[in-house]
């Protein structure tokens, strides 16, 4: 009998006992001796999975040990993928009672399908050492049993560390050439090269060895694969994480396996580049942020998603039901599925089964209705919310970082995000900046006070900021004259409206998306101009079929303010307040743009969306009415001006034909002896003859004189 030794070998949470190649000599049942062996090793409760792709043959007898051995320890059989295994399998055990996978990796998975989920204190560690045998120590136990060789027997290192649950980030500075062996991680692994070489890097099963140099982003090995290689003086960073992640950020219940290690392109590596420099500088390496779950969930996702877009993976097929299945009615369960679940982290596949569709026919959906992604959309709704408690925040009692902090956001991210969202800072609706702090376009309570305290009795002799009688400060008149200049100096129509929709946004508290409808001498309607592509939706809806607000505002002898407070109970435009809710509109207002006089053109409308109903106030109304009227002024202003100039440029051109053709009948009357008739009557004849305009025929006698002179 021969003396057969099974090696149980760490696979993350899982143990791997591997048979090895050679058995045809071996008897079936110390081969099962050998796996029980090994098998009382490993701690009760411990995942088991049997590795018998080396194994071939695989005979009938040693197929049937080995499924009564996984069926008596409820563990995964991992075997080849060719046919003759397979039938050996399947004749043994015709129930299929016993799980298998075609790799470890897929076996873990299938195993445990229990959601990733980063979590705990975070870790942060540095470790500085020239000693070869401590730093040995140290990479084995901060990664897997490895053995490094110096060929000085000095080893000059620098690593830092950031790492919650299932998530790290690492920095590592090696000044000294070091050899590795290292066994199946059980992570994905992605490592980043800034100077130095990686070099002879092996990984168990691919066909040739790789070096790798500065700049070369590489995913180091597959989980379930051990690897060998050099670093020759390399600085580098490391960054694992649990391949479950995958799966649930591309939405799939089967294990996400990753078809390349190189990145597809320049811009996908450089996009993976800063979401592992996010998650390590801006949430673990930030101390409270990588504690709270939201943050490091959101960070986890947006980490996993870009390393499904730098490279290729087994979840990018797309099933020809995905689009059937994006209409408007799995937008609208998506939807209110996530702003249920704002204040915890939640993923795609999470989002798909309360729609009761496939991930990707969820990321369709959104794709199609709203141009954005389901987990665009989260980050949005979530920073309303953060929007929300900064305005309803005491600044004395409450802060930016702890609030973005509720709301999943490391502070510097969040203040960019805000900031590009809301055309102003977290601080300054924090702290309720005064009115004449703020500039227009960009501050709601500019326009908002002015509003106020134009409505009250005296309140041109008020301070904006105390309310007390102060002459010396611009009264809410003397501000709106402002706006009035400003737009009544834009250059074209374009601007004009533009300017309107940004100052409507930022004037109308409940305001998300904000258009301008005009309606065509035609009878055709169309957007000049919107402050996103949700208005523009929205808006095209009202076109097509002829009903909303916007379209009743705009026609002719219609009501000059249009409103729903909540379109979820409107009944006059059935078809455009289903589409609008799927689309996360609420509740919605239109006020008429009117022709004013002197223009070429039919009326229009001003139109103001909101994602909550009962959101917009008499107050917004009021405004909207205000800034409707300078558009329509500024309008016709403008229509005004373009009009004068080009009477001038005509009045120009004309003056300017006139004194040329003056100048050509100076010119032949001096030189042939003619009446002044009788020179442009050989000036028109000329001009007909030639076929060439009177115009360009006398300005080439008048610059070509001298020549005629000299013949």
């Amino acid at each position: 009998m021969t003396d057969l030794k099974i090696t149980p070998r760490q696979l993350g949470d899982a143990v791997v006992l591997t048979l090895p190649d050679r058995l045809a000599t071996t008897h079936s049942a110390e081969i099962v001796a050998a796996l029980h062996a090994a098998g009382r090793a490993v701690p009760p409760g411990t995942r088991v999975v049997v590795d018998l792709r080396g194994v071939e043959p695989l005979t009938e007898l040693l197929a049937r040990a080995l499924v009564s051995f996984a069926r008596e320890r409820d563990c995964v059989l991992v075997a080849a993928s060719d046919q003759g295994t397979a039938e050996v399998l399947d004749s043994a055990d015709p129930g299929a009672a016993v799980r298998r996978a075609a790799s470890p990796a897929e076996a873990l998975a299938e195993a445990v399908r229990q959601p990733f989920a980063a979590g705990g204190a975070v870790r942060s560690l540095a470790f500085d050492s020239d000693d070869l045998s401590r730093t040995e120590a140290f990479l084995s136990s901060a990664y897997a049993p490895m053995r490094i060789g110096s060929d000085t027997g000095r080893a000059g290192t620098h690593i830092s560390r950031h790492a919650v649950d299932g998530l790290s980030a690492d920095q590592l500075d090696l000044s000294f050439e070091m050899s590795y062996a290292v066994e199946p991680l059980g992570t994905i692994c992605l490592c980043d090269v800034e100077s130095g070489t990686i070099e002879d890097h092996r990984v168990d099963g691919w066909p040739e060895a790789e070096t790798f140099g500065p700049g070369d982003l590489v995913s180091f090995s597959p989980p379930d694969r051990s690897y060998t290689g050099r670093v020759a003086r390399a600085k580098y960073s490391i960054t694992m994480f649990d391949p479950a992640l995958l799966s649930q950020a591309a939405g799939v219940d089967s294990p996400v396996r990753l078809l390349g290690h190189r990145p597809v392109d320049a811009g996908a590596a450089q996009h993976l580049r800063s979401a592992v420099a996010h998650l390590r500088d801006d949430v673990l390496g930030v101390p409270g942020v990588g504690e709270n779950p939201l943050a490091v969930a959101t960070v986890a996702r947006y980490l996993a998603v870009a390393v499904l877009n730098a490279f290729p993976h087994t979840a990018s097929a797309e099933h020809p039901g995905d689009g059937l299945d994006a209409h408007s009615q799995t937008l609208r369960r998506a939807i209110s599925f996530i702003e249920a679940n704002l204040h915890r982290p939640i993923d795609i596949a999470e989002i798909a089964a309360a729609a009761r569709v496939s991930a990707r026919a969820v990321q369709l959906a959104f794709r199609r209705h709203l141009g954005t992604t389901p987990m665009a959309y989260l980050r949005r709704a979530r920073l309303d919310r953060a929007r929300a408690e900064l305005r309803a925040a005491v600044p004395e009692q409450d802060t930016v970082a702890r609030i973005a902090a509720r709301w999943g956001y490391a502070p510097s991210v969040f203040a960019a995000h805000y900031r590009a969202a809301y055309g102003e800072s977290p601080s300054s609706t924090l702290h309720g900046d005064k009115a004449e702090q703020v500039r227009f376009p960009g501050s709601r309570s500019f326009v908002r006070t002015a509003i106020a305290l134009k409505s009250e009795p005296g309140a041109a002799e008020r301070n904006l900021v105390t309310g007390e009688p102060d002459r010396a400060k611009p009264d809410a008149a003397s501000r709106f004259e402002s706006l009035s200049k400003m737009l009544l100096s834009a250059n074209s129509a374009a601007d004009v409206l533009r300017e309107v929709v940004e100052a409507t946004a930022a004037a109308v508290a409940g305001a998300d998306w904000v258009s301008v409808t005009v309606l065509g001498s035609d009878g055709r309607f169309s957007t000049a101009a919107r402050t996103g592509k949700t208005a523009a939706e929205l808006d095209r809806i009202q076109y097509r079929d002829r009903e909303g607000p916007c379209v009743e505002a705009a026609r002719a002898h219609s009501p000059s303010y249009v409103a729903s407070a909540d379109l979820a109970a409107e009944t006059r435009w059935p078809r455009f307040a289903a589409a609008a809710r799927a689309l996360g509109c609420r509740a919605a207002f239109s006020t008429a743009l009117p022709a004013a006089p002197g223009l070429d053109r039919a009326a229009g409308s001003l139109t103001v969306y909101s994602r909550r109903p009962d959101s917009l106030a008499e107050t917004d109304r009021r405004i909207a009415l205000l800034l409707a009227t300078h558009a329509s002024l500024a309008l016709a202003n403008t229509h005004l001006r373009k009009s004068a100039e080009l009477r001038r440029a005509e009045f120009r051109r004309a003056v300017d034909t006139r004194d040329v053709i003056g100048q050509a009948k100076g010119i032949l009357m001096n030189r042939e002896g003619l009446t002044a008739d009788e020179a442009f009557d050989l000036l028109r004849r000329t001009s007909q003859d030639l076929n060439v305009k009177l115009v360009e025929v006398a300005r080439t006698l008048t610059g070509r004189h001298g020549e005629l002179e000299r013949e």
